[in-house]
């Protein structure tokens, strides 16, 4: 039941960012409604398929599709 809900909030987040090119964690937390839990295991799900880049510091890092 989990694994779904972790697969319904990482198709959000890949819509928002099809559509916004790159966003920072606090931006994509705003705009999906997710708690942070529910967003980090979203965006493992996409990282972990090779969907997702991450660039950054510890503090801030930006997130973008990668082009597959």
């Amino acid at each position: 039941m989990i694994k779904n809900k972790i697969g319904e909030n990482a198709g959000k987040i890949w819509n928002i960012l099809n559509k916004n090119i790159e966003m920072n964690i606090k931006e994509l937390k705003k705009v999906t409604n997710l708690y942070d839990k529910d967003l980090l295991l979203a965006l493992g799900w996409l990282s972990r398929e090779n969907k997702v880049f991450f660039w950054g510091d510890k503090n801030d890092f930006q997130i973008c599709l990668t082009e597959n």
